[in-house]
């Protein structure tokens, strides 16, 4: 007998009455398109219906590891794989997460669970390899990559992923013969384009990064990265900021792994600006806060404490999704932040913004809309890579190679200055290591006189 699920989410909200099969079609339907509230609707009902389902607790912890809730979507997916021990597919979506959260070493049982399983399981090979390369197995990392290969002779992304190994392990012409495999297989990906300009770019020579990006923006010539690749390699036409597009493009492609990217990256800026916010002495039963630009949240769970209410703006949506999932902000908008500031209308007692103004050349902008953000006397907190003096150019600002802005410290002084501001504190810090160099940076305090 099967059982009818009520469904609200369909043509129109027009309510039908389904099959249990008919609805988990519709469920992974809606889910398939991205429509990820209105699945998460269907599933619901169906986990009413069926709460030991193998399928829909896989589907359903897929689900809400993909709307940000990453730990609740591993659990879920536990539940299943102790329903049933050998689904494959769940054990390799549960090993994908820990991968994103930047947990390799859990990742690693699931995919090794995986080719037990199923000999002839490609992804597996592939995603193991990637775990392994994360663990500094180097060795087997590659042996994983070649196996899935063979398998999958014309998956892109397995020869990108075996391409960063060789380049982890600075066997520069291999990676690059690599990536060049997988742009004969397909001529217009952007993940091979951007492989080869990173590994030219370690090598030192930028005459090769522009010959990439010039045959990338043959085939996408309205690119924004690549245009501001191109922009950031040349030193033409330099833009006063990154353009909207390339941060959400970039930040859009970036957001499942964000945090545990940062994780290995020692990631000091959050920490920073929670430290120079406490200098304050905010009060927790008065003060309202914008922290701007704030990605997946990770400044947001730290100043949370200090503040009475806290709103957030990105220009990410899928960086939005991820600080949703936190629970830690009273408001979140997708929006540009200068645009967010001017039209704020003076609610903020603190402005926070972490590593965001790396994507700004120009701060003029963006400290003399911070004014119309802020209440009087109002606080503006922010991290900077740091410019040194000797190596300014006339603007105090510089694009470089690898596409963020540098300041120095009397260009953005100045700057705060002449919007309004009166210099409280600058702390010179570390924000975080990028390959085996250490970030310089600056940590901003200034007042709204």
């Amino acid at each position: 007998m099967k059982n009818p699920v009520e469904s609200h989410v369909i043509n129109e909200a027009k309510s039908l009455r389904l099959t249990f099969e008919e609805a988990l079609k519709v469920a992974m339907h809606l889910h398939q398109s991205n429509q990820f509230e209105q699945a998460e609707a269907v599933y619901r009902q169906l986990l009413e219906v069926a709460p030991d389902n193998p399928n829909i607790l896989h589907f359903f912890g897929f689900l809400r590891h993909q709307r940000g809730y990453s730990e609740e979507g591993a659990e879920w997916i536990k539940k299943a794989l102790n329903l049933d021990s050998e689904y494959i597919d769940a054990q390799n979506n549960l090993g994908n997460i820990y991968l994103e959260r930047g947990e390799p070493e859990l990742a690693e049982g699931c995919f090794r669970r995986v080719i037990e399983l199923n000999p002839e399981f490609a992804e597996a090979y592939g995603n193991l390899g990637i775990v392994l390369k994360e663990l500094k197995q180097f060795d087997e990392a590659i042996e994983h990559f070649l196996k899935a290969i063979a398998m999958q002779p014309n998956d892109i992304y397995l020869y990108q992923n075996l391409g960063n190994v060789y380049r982890k392990l600075e066997n520069y012409p291999e990676a690059i013969a690599i990536y060049r495999k997988s742009l004969a297989i397909q001529p217009f990906n952007a993940g091979s384009y951007k492989n080869l300009c990173r590994t030219f770019y370690l090598m030192g020579n930028t005459e090769e990064c522009i010959e990439v990006v010039k045959q990338w923006l043959e085939h996408e010539p309205e690119n924004p990265t690549a245009l501001h690749m191109y922009a950031s390699y040349t030193r033409t036409n330099i833009p006063p900021r990154a353009s909207d597009e390339y941060v959400r493009q970039t930040f859009d492609g970036f957001a499942a792994s964000f945090d545990g990217v940062l994780k290995r990256l020692d990631y000091k800026a959050p920490f920073l600006v929670q430290n120079a916010l406490q200098q304050l002495k905010p009060d927790p039963e008065a003060w309202q806060v914008l922290d701007a630009g704030c990605g997946t949240g990770l400044c947001g769970v730290l100043i949370r404490p200090n503040v009475k209410r806290l709103v957030g703006v990105d220009l990410s949506p899928n960086m939005l999704a991820r600080a949703h999932a936190r629970e830690v902000y009273d408001e979140l908008t997708e929006a540009e932040l200068t645009a967010f500031f001017s039209q704020a209308k003076n609610a903020y007692d603190a402005i926070t913004c972490v590593d965001t103004f790396c994507y700004f050349g120009d701060l003029t902008q963006a400290a003399q809309t911070a004014v119309k953000a802020l209440k009087p006397k109002g606080w503006f907190i922010f991290t900077l890579e740091k410019l040194d003096e000797t190596e300014a150019t006339e603007t105090g600002f510089r694009l470089n190679l690898h596409g963020r802005y540098s300041h120095t410290e009397s260009y953005t002084c100045q700057t705060l200055t002449e919007a309004g501001f009166n210099i409280h504190n600058i702390e010179i810090a570390v924000l975080r290591k990028e390959g085996s160099d250490l970030v310089a940076g600056l940590v901003m305090t200034a007042q709204l006189l």
